[in-house]
């Protein structure tokens, strides 16, 4: 058996701690986008700003309702449906980074992890885009909106896991479990 050398350990260990405070960080920034203010409707605070009360306005919200007479319909349903889109794609960004996040901090890991996790932080980075976009829809039309600050954390979310995944690049296992057939035949 060899033994790895006591520079090795070392720099196994800074590898580890490097990779971990990259992997808490993203952590903690989707942590953030969950939890903090997103896009709403001014006098519809009932519902809540954080992610899943926030969602849940925007697909029950209709353009026709009696709130938004006066309004233009087609740019508020516009606003309430690309804003929908975004905080979707925020959320299935972090359905993804739920399965892959964890490959921040490994040594190695396998081609499909690595794909999934830049998957999910190109969802969260288009996330903070289309949600703004969906607000400016909503304000242009002239319905009284607030932004919040949990698209900033969702962007930075989602750089991190991009970049963490294009870094990874470098640890992912080459090795090949599948043989080749073999005819006996």
């Amino acid at each position: 058996m060899i033994l790895p050398t006591a520079e090795a350990l070392e720099r196994r260990r800074r590898g580890y701690q490097r990779r971990g405070v990259v992997c808490g960080l993203a952590v903690v920034l989707m942590l953030m986008s969950v939890l903090l203010p997103h896009v709403a409707v001014a006098d519809f605070h009932a519902y809540g700003r954080s992610l899943l009360p926030a969602s849940r306005f925007f697909i029950k919200a209709q353009a026709d309702a009696p709130y938004f007479v006066g309004y233009d319909p087609t740019a508020v349903s516009a606003g309430l449906n690309v804003t929908y889109v975004g905080l979707a794609a925020h959320q299935v960004g972090l359905l993804f980074a739920l399965f892959s996040t964890w490959a921040l901090a490994a040594e190695t890991l396998g081609v499909w992890v690595r794909r999934i996790l830049l998957l999910a932080g190109w969802f969260l980075s288009l996330s903070a885009v289309i949600t703004i976009t969906g607000y400016q829809l909503l304000a242009s039309s002239g319905v009284p909106t607030l932004l919040g600050s949990a698209w900033v954390f969702a962007l930075l979310g989602g750089l991190v896991l991009i970049l963490g995944g294009m870094e990874a690049r470098k640890r992912v296992d080459q090795t090949t479990y599948i043989a080749a057939l073999e005819w006996n035949g």
